[in-house]
């Protein structure tokens, strides 16, 4: 293997990196894991704020309807542009703990190898999701957006916003395991919920 010569030390580049350019790429990598936990706990953040208000208002819409019988002609709408919003940010947070369902069924018999290549392809096809997703989002959003919703009276784009920011998290997690720097879930952890006693 060739060697590189710099300033007066001679290192080989694929052996460790000199200890300044170490610290240098370590706290680097810490910052990253910082801000990555920060979008993670936000996004959370966010999923519950939707869900608590989904709650409230559907709870508000029973209500007027049975007791004060005038129903609210803006409820129904929030809560299914709230749904939209919720559902796509979901998949990615349960991308990221590994909680979708999946069939071990055929792992069980591959080859390690096999099952790494699997894995790989299963994440390739994350990333296409992700990706189409939230192309033709926008793309629907453009169109969308000259059109008015008739009880909140706001653009019938904003619906598409939440599926195009699901989308980009989701790709940003899979890049994130793709990269190492998520762990992959483990195929032998069930769920308490689902180990029977």
């Amino acid at each position: 293997m060739a060697k590189r010569r710099v300033g007066v030390r001679i290192f080989d580049p694929d052996s460790n990196p000199p200890p300044s350019r170490g610290r240098e790429h370590t706290e680097f990598l810490a910052a990253m894991k910082i801000l990555f936990a920060a979008i993670d706990r936000a996004i959370e953040w966010i999923v519950a704020a939707i869900f608590a208000g989904m709650v409230m208002i559907g709870s508000w819409q029973v209500f007027s309807r049975f007791v004060l019988n005038s129903t609210p002609s803006w409820s129904e709408e929030i809560q299914i542009f709230g749904h939209i919003w919720l559902v796509f940010l979901a998949i990615p947070i349960a991308y990221r703990r590994g909680a979708h369902i999946t069939v071990e069924a055929i792992r069980r018999v591959l080859a390690p190898w096999m099952n790494r290549v699997l894995d790989l392809l299963n994440e390739l096809l994350w990333i296409w999701f992700a990706a189409t997703t939230a192309y033709y989002s926008y793309r629907v959003s453009l169109v969308t957006g000259n059109s008015v919703s008739p009880g909140l009276e706001i653009p019938m784009s904003y619906p598409y916003y939440g599926m195009i920011l699901g989308s980009l998290y989701l790709l940003l997690v899979v890049l994130r395991r793709l990269t190492g720097e998520l762990p992959p879930p483990d195929p032998d952890e069930l769920p308490p919920e689902v180990i029977a006693p």
